[in-house]
């Protein structure tokens, strides 16, 4: 997770891991499960007080994985 992030906000990391389709096949997660994800990743960079704009450049990078997790 860390790479995928890091590779994701243009780091030197390489992400080599499954794509999102691929890890979360046959999962079948809810839209109302991944805003529940969302709202504790919210809550717990709140909680460390990671600012305002880093906060948005994370879930600007982890909202577009939605389509690839959501009902798969």
């Amino acid at each position: 997770l860390i790479d995928q992030i890091c590779a994701g906000a243009g780091g030197p990391c390489h992400y080599k891991g499954k794509t999102m389709l691929q890890a979360h096949a046959g999962m079948n997660i809810s839209a109302a499960e991944f805003t529940a994800l969302v709202g504790d990743l919210v809550a717990a960079l709140d909680y460390y007080d990671v600012p305002e704009a880093e906060k948005n450049d994370l879930l600007a990078i982890l909202g577009p994985m939605q389509t690839d997790i959501v009902g798969k």
